[in-house]
Parts: structure tokens; sequence; C-alpha cells
């Protein structure tokens, strides 16, 4: 726990983590440590079913981007993710 924050890894859904915090909006978190970029193997379709799973729990969807040779990861809210022209109810997934 840290500052507050208690945090879950997960083994199913979109989210690798689950991050919780009293009086905050939970946050589903995905982790990336690709050194091709935050959204090398996070793409539209992927991004979408985090949303739609967020959407789902009332919770904020977030990608923690930790590439190789960084201490400290890199926080992007989905707010900032590029626009996906995919419906939320995609259920495909990439490899």
């Amino acid at each position: 726990m840290s500052q507050g924050w208690v945090a879950y890894r997960i083994a199913h859904g979109c989210a690798d983590v689950v991050w919780l915090r009293a009086g905050v909006r939970p946050r589903l978190i995905q982790v990336k440590s690709t050194s091709g970029g935050p959204y090398e193997r996070f793409g539209p379709v992927d991004r979408a079913a985090l949303l739609r799973e967020a959407r789902a729990a009332g919770a904020d969807a977030w990608l923690a981007w930790w590439p190789p040779k960084l201490t400290l990861p890199r926080w992007i809210a989905s707010d900032a993710w590029p626009v996906a022209q995919l419906p939320l109810f995609t259920t495909e997934r990439t490899p």
C-alpha cells in the first residue's frame, strides 16, 4: 500500500492491475514494458476492451508504460490514448 492506494494484480480481464483508494474512482491498469512505444502491443481493440471493462465497473482506465531502462513508469490516462475507430462492443483481442 502506497499513499493510501491498495493494488491487486489480476489474472483475468483486460487489466493487469486494479488500484483502489477510499474516495477515489477505481483504476483498471494495463502495464506494458515495450521498447517500441506505449501502444506497440496495446492496440485499438485492446484499448477499447479495457475502456469497456472500466466503464462497466465505474472505474478509470490507465496505461502504465514502463519501457526498459526507465526507473519509473509513464502513466497515461485513457483520455490521452489515440482515438480508436472501433466500437466498444468489439470482442476481438490482439495476440
